[in-house]
């Protein structure tokens, strides 16, 4: 009887799989500003560079006299075309050496600080797209902090048009949040209902839940609906590795990419620029 023995090419798929699986997990608990826009990565099919998600308009309520014919109206579609341009790759080689005397799994530890990395990318790109479309640029003298009526004018203007509240976020500075936690609105327990640190959100102002971000820029505050912004996810964070002997026996250069899309929506409606969105408003110094 000839021992059946485990080894490297049975244990590789799993080692791999352990991988992704710590990847993905750091990538969705880094990646904050996503759950905050709309995901089209089900359109970004293989084989496109670009691809075109619709954008539907809304029906007309008539009110029709009875025993009357009512007339038939059309919803007006358009589509909102994204580039998958935004090829996100990280690499590292570890020295054999250092792989053998390291007291810590190498592998493992720079694969989730490459998820890190790449979400932390993801934001970034999302929050430049933000600041790129805002309709509504509330302009203050530098340094400025953020006030009652800043909030009021920005809330105003992207629930003028047609924003859905339920959909809406603040995303803040860090200079910012100790400003806007001299807000009654947003730190007294009785308008808020609630201790005002929670997991991921901070808290809320007038309804709408509010994040601080490290990627947001000294000074600025974002508003934004969750169809402002799309994101098109054609490959999804992808680990894999060779080897690097060049570095000794051993030595593996490892890689973690991906490819995606960013896109601003409802660009140049409500009578704004072809570049603006009217479901994005900021502060800027």
């Amino acid at each position: 009887m000839v021992d059946q023995v485990t080894g490297n090419t049975e244990l590789g798929a799993t080692k791999m799989d352990l991988i992704a699986t710590a990847v993905q997990r750091e990538l969705a608990f880094r990646a904050k500003m996503v759950p905050t826009i709309t995901d089209v990565s089900q359109f970004a099919e293989a084989g496109l560079k670009t691809i075109e998600f619709p954008k539907l308009g809304s029906f007309t309520v008539q009110k029709r006299v009875e025993g009357q014919r009512g007339d038939a109206s059309v919803i007006v579609s358009s589509t909102d075309v994204m580039a998958l341009d935004q090829n996100a790759y990280v690499a590292w080689i570890i020295d054999a050496t250092s792989r053998i005397q390291s007291r810590i799994d190498a592998k493992v530890m720079n694969a989730r600080r490459a998820a890190s990395a790449h979400a932390r990318q993801v934001d970034l790109d999302i929050i430049a797209e933000l600041e790129s479309i805002a309709g509504l640029n509330v302009y203050g003298a530098t340094p400025t902090d953020v006030t009652r009526d800043n909030i009021l004018d920005m809330r105003e203007f992207v629930l003028e048009n047609d924003a859905l509240e339920e959909d809406l976020m603040w995303c803040i500075s860090v200079d910012q949040e100790k400003a806007l936690l001299k807000i009654s609105e947003f730190s007294r327990n009785d308008v808020y209902g609630s201790p005002v640190i929670q997991t991921g959100v901070i808290g809320t102002l007038y309804g709408i839940p509010v994040m601080r971000h490290n990627g947001i820029k000294s000074g600025q505050v974002l508003l934004h609906e969750k169809s402002a912004v799309a994101i098109g996810f054609q490959k999804s964070p992808t680990y894999d590795e060779e080897k690097a002997t060049e570095y000794g026996a051993g030595a593996m250069r490892e890689v973690l990419d991906q490819l995606y899309g960013v896109k601003g929506c409802q660009l140049g409606e409500k009578g704004l620029l072809a570049s603006e969105s009217p479901l994005v408003a900021k502060l800027i110094d």
